[in-house]
């Protein structure tokens, strides 16, 4: 399919514009030299005798053009290796924090466990291991004991500031 389409359509352009030059469908049967692209290369305008000034200056101004985006490209290159360079020094960053908070997490939660288990042992001490201490049913007195026991739940701040 596509080399019908390049029979029918690319090769009789090919001939207008290179009037005297042999080229044929398939290039004359050779098989297809691997490359950029079917369009006309240096070698094939200088096969002529006589390469019009046209043709030339064409080329020049392809091969700067050319030159001029490679520059671009390159430059944009170098910029966005910088941003990965970049990225990756705080994506490092992050993850040194992340460690640190997670090792946070954990000593906390020890301590949390070790103010648990004091707290049971306030309360048991308190009620007595039977759960037969002593019962008043009056909400002062119940206010009382519970405000009379430091709560560990609390904040350091939160304590002193009564």
């Amino acid at each position: 399919m596509a080399m019908e389409y390049f029979d029918e359509k690319i090769v009789p352009i090919l001939k207008k514009k290179l009037p005297g030059s042999e080229v044929s469908g398939r290039l004359m049967g050779s098989p297809p030299v691997p490359g950029p692209s079917t369009t006309l290369s240096t070698m094939q305008l200088f096969s002529k005798q006589n390469p019009s000034r046209q043709e030339v200056t064409k080329l020049v101004q392809q091969v700067k053009a050319n030159g001029a985006g490679l520059t671009v490209l390159r430059r944009e290159l170098s910029e966005l290796r910088t941003k990965v360079q970049e990225q990756q020094k705080q994506l490092q960053d992050q993850d040194q924090k992340l460690l640190e908070q997670t090792q946070i997490i954990g000593e906390q939660n020890v301590r949390l466990a070790e103010l648990e288990h004091k707290l049971r042992d306030v309360m048991e001490s308190a009620v007595g291991p039977s759960g037969a201490g002593p019962r008043d049913d009056s909400p002062r007195k119940r206010k009382k004991v519970a405000g009379g026991v430091d709560c560990p739940r609390k904040s350091k701040r939160l304590r002193t500031r009564k």
